[in-house]
């Protein structure tokens, strides 16, 4: 799936984070390692507070940045919203973990490279605030579930 306009990659990326929360309580559901439980339901919680921050971005953005189109700037393909491959379920504490955070890389690389390409100055800030926003919360997010680890 191609991005055609900033706002839609900002729709698409509240999307992302959305539908791992979802999948991340059903996977809490059904799992029967307390710690990986304990593990999903800290992630969703985290996962929809990023759709939420996301979503504000998005809307305090300059329109011209929201309306950028991106064909020229993105070359790669979108990890799918909805058909991604994941459902947590009866899943143990590292592989959450390390598909958890080869998503968020993932979204933290595709920031890092339309921040360096940004067409216009507003579509600049918009990519500079959610990539220094996903870096954060991906560094939070390691510092936890490292802390989990150690349980």
């Amino acid at each position: 799936m191609k991005a055609e306009t900033f706002e839609y990659l900002i729709e698409w990326n509240a999307g992302v984070h959305d539908m791992l929360a979802d999948r991340m309580h059903i996977g809490a559901e059904v799992n029967g390692d307390e710690r990986a439980k304990g593990l999903l339901i800290y992630l969703a919680g985290h996962e929809q507070t990023l759709a939420n921050i996301v979503r504000k971005v998005g809307g305090h953005a300059d329109d011209k940045a929201l309306n950028t189109w991106l064909y020229e700037h993105l070359s790669e393909e979108l990890l799918p919203k909805h058909d991604l491959k994941v459902d947590f379920n009866n899943w143990d504490y590292e592989r959450i973990s390390k598909t958890v955070f080869d998503i968020h890389n993932q979204i933290i690389d595709l920031y890092r490279s339309l921040l360096e390409r940004a067409p216009i100055p507003e579509a600049g800030e918009v990519m500079r605030e959610l990539y220094d926003m996903q870096k954060h919360e991906t560094l939070r997010l390691a510092d936890q579930v490292n802390n989990g680890r150690s349980l």
